[in-house]
């Protein structure tokens, strides 16, 4: 078990500073994959002045719109220039939100502040969150935050038989619900049945003056889903989305192999704790866990084994869990031997040492030599190519949205890049696809990706300022 020696606290607290400060430097970098659809919709959101629909490109966006809200919020403060800046802040504070309300939890595990900032710290740095995860302007980090602050609000709730925080706890997975998905359900019911369950009584056992609490969630989804205009079909899109993650394999022996290699990718995105936790929990088998953390552990398996089954997943749908999974990882090296509790702390110095290496040379290296300072060059060359004329596009594809989000923010408080009308007869198409009856007038090459540019009326006379090949 670790010391709570001061000594030992202060070396904790030290890292975790430093672990803060090394989760500034993306803040700065270039937007990257598809962080446009956010910033984006933001940008829109504000200029329509409708912030119930989400749009991009001026088109309805199948999706809750709470990371716009939140984006546009900063944008606020700091100005819908530094737009990306704005939605990187939203998810770096998601992020350590996520920490804190680990550290909550943890609490009620290990009554001791040394293990609290411990677990927060093991969260913090799980692989995908802290190289990866933790600063891109998804809607994941914002929706683990929802979910990870209902799963302790509901824990304590439980505990304390307390109305106020259950109803907090489900308002927050509503919340997590308006930042992406229905999934956040799933997993705060569930969460529901096992904190709850009775081993006796082979039954949940729940207060009944927290009855009331209960449905709230699928209240404010109905709500949202019947109330508000156009969000009808979002309510089909979310549903369809999820069966077709479920039923859209690929191949039998595509299926077969994600089957095999999905606990091992999921751990190797989770490095290095997971693994390690992993190795010591089997090494340990007689080892009695915490009541708590045995459902956690539970909670976790339950909620993995949907997209362990599933023909289609990716990492970012576990956001939800990473908290829960740091928690119950930082349980476990909590109580491993001497010798393993070494290694944890060379092993986190070592994690800071490389993520600041990873922030200030190598991600923007590859910026300015791979991706990412390229879309800037395109979009400008493009202003000055149009010099006035309108910009639309039609391509959903992440270089597009990377230029775009560019273009909006030079254009914002004026107008914003949309989609072509069908008889436009003036100005600039961005396209990934042949456009009838408009002029090819330069085909680009955008790190391996082809767009092309079309243009109608006197917008083809003009003279290019675009390069070939970016």
């Amino acid at each position: 078990m670790f010391s709570s020696h001061s000594k030992q606290t202060s070396f904790l607290w030290i890292l975790g500073v430093l672990i803060i400060f090394s989760l500034l430097p993306p803040l700065g970098f270039y937007i990257v994959g598809e962080e446009g659809v956010y910033t984006i919709g933001a940008m829109e959101m504000w200029q329509r002045h409708d912030f119930l629909h989400q749009t991009t490109f001026g088109e309805f966006y199948n999706r809750p719109p709470m990371i716009v809200w939140a984006i546009g919020f900063v944008a606020q403060f700091i100005g819908f220039k530094q737009i990306v800046l704005a939605a990187r802040l939203v998810s770096l504070l998601a992020t350590l939100g996520m920490a804190l309300s680990t550290g909550l939890l943890a609490r009620a595990v290990i009554n001791n502040k040394t293990f609290i900032v411990f677990s927060m710290l093991i969260t913090l740095t799980l692989g995908d969150l802290y190289f990866y995860r933790g600063w891109l302007a998804y809607a994941d980090p914002l929706l683990g935050l929802f979910t990870i602050s209902a799963i302790t609000l509901m824990y304590y709730a439980l505990r304390k038989h307390s109305l106020y925080l259950m109803v907090l706890s489900a308002l927050s997975i509503s919340a997590a619900f308006l930042t992406k998905s229905l999934t956040p359900f799933a997993i705060w019911y569930s969460a529901l049945i096992i904190f709850s369950w009775d081993g006796t009584l082979k039954r949940p056992q729940i207060s009944r003056s927290l009855w009331i609490a209960l449905p709230i969630p699928l209240l404010i989804a109905y709500l949202w889903f019947s109330t508000v205009n156009l969000h009808q079909n979002m309510g089909h899109s979310m549903v369809s989305d999820v069966i077709q993650k479920i039923v859209a394999a690929e191949s039998i022996g595509g299926y077969l192999k994600k089957i095999i290699t999905f606990p091992f990718s999921t751990a190797l995105y989770l490095s290095p704790w997971v693994p390690l936790s992993l190795f010591i929990l089997f090494k340990q088998r007689q080892h009695q866990l915490h009541p708590l953390i045995q459902r956690l552990f539970w909670l976790i398996l339950i909620n993995l084994l949907p997209y362990w089954l599933a023909p289609q997943s990716h990492i970012r749908y576990l956001i939800g869990l990473y908290p829960l999974i740091g928690l119950v990882s930082a349980y476990i090296l909590w109580q491993s031997n001497q010798l393993i509790q070494l290694w944890v702390k060379r092993i986190l110095v070592a994690l800071v040492v490389l993520k600041f290496i990873f922030g200030f040379f190598l991600y923007p290296y590859y910026q300015q030599q791979v991706r990412g300072v390229n879309y800037v060059q395109v979009a400008h060359d493009l202003l000055n190519t149009a010099n006035g004329s309108v910009i639309y596009n039609n391509d959903g594809r992440s270089v597009a949205l990377n230029i775009v989000n560019e273009l909006d923010r030079y254009y914002f408080g004026d107008r914003f890049v949309e989609l072509p009308s069908s008889n436009w007869q003036e100005g600039f198409l961005l396209s990934m696809e042949t456009v009838k009856d408009a002029k090819l007038y330069q085909t680009l090459t955008i790190t391996g990706d082809k767009i092309y540019v079309y243009c109608r009326g006197t917008a083809c006379q003009r003279p290019s300022h675009l390069k070939e090949n970016y």
